[in-house]
């Protein structure tokens, strides 16, 4: 009879016992968040899937190793600018970049970062050493505003299997060499102008004065 009694109590003790260990059990689970989720695609593959980068994902497709840097292994930061950022361009300038292979590897490549910076790292002024030539991007921080040369950068990250992104509001510019300005624009030895003549003349009267001193 007392076993009787005891029998439900019994039953509907283990089933309380068995929701709460459930509940505990479920909580003690860590979270699925995709907040909390490892990326799964590329550098490249991420840009395509957001519409606020078409313009970037076209140009970068009309390169072979920039656009292969961005699908292949390795940790790069990559400062993406939006579309807003190339309708700021002149339509000249972008046609020059859709025209010219070079010239526009070379701009896509001074936005790449040869490492992952995380928002935490924007601290102070400095400089950011790309994979153009060396090149550097100057960044500042003033409060909450980053900057890498004249654009400002959207530090809420797009993480990727092989680095990271920020948006940036403009597109920054690689800094142009003198040196083929001047080789290209000079004269003899990429002296321009008169020096040209001026060195041909001297040397003409070095000539002449070594041929009589022969005689």
């Amino acid at each position: 009879m007392i076993v009787q009694k005891l029998l439900p109590i019994a039953v509907a003790a283990a089933v309380i016992v068995s929701v709460l260990g459930g509940a505990s059990a479920a909580f003690g689970q860590p979270a699925t968040s995709a907040a909390t989720a490892k990326p799964t695609q590329s550098l490249l593959q991420v840009l395509a899937s957001n519409a606020n980068f078409t313009t970037f994902v076209r140009l970068l497709n009309r390169t072979n190793e920039t656009r292969e840097i961005l699908i292949g292994p390795g940790n790069y930061t990559l400062f993406a600018p939006t579309n807003a950022a190339f309708a700021r361009l002149s339509n000249a300038t972008l046609a020059d970049l859709m025209n010219n292979t070079t010239a526009l590897e070379g701009v896509l490549r001074y936005h790449i970062v040869p490492m992952k910076i995380s928002p935490s790292d924007f601290v102070g002024n400095g400089t950011i050493l790309t994979l153009q030539n060396d090149s550097r991007l100057a960044y500042s921080v003033d409060g909450t505003t980053v900057k890498v040369n004249d654009a400002v950068v959207n530090t809420k990250e797009i993480n990727a299997t092989n680095g990271v992104i920020y948006a940036i509001d403009t597109v920054v510019m690689p800094p142009t060499t003198t040196a083929a300005t001047e080789t290209a624009g000079g004269g003899f030895l990429g002296m321009p102008g008169f020096e040209a003549v001026y060195a041909v003349a001297g040397l003409l009267v070095v000539s002449f004065l070594l041929m009589r001193r022969r005689k």
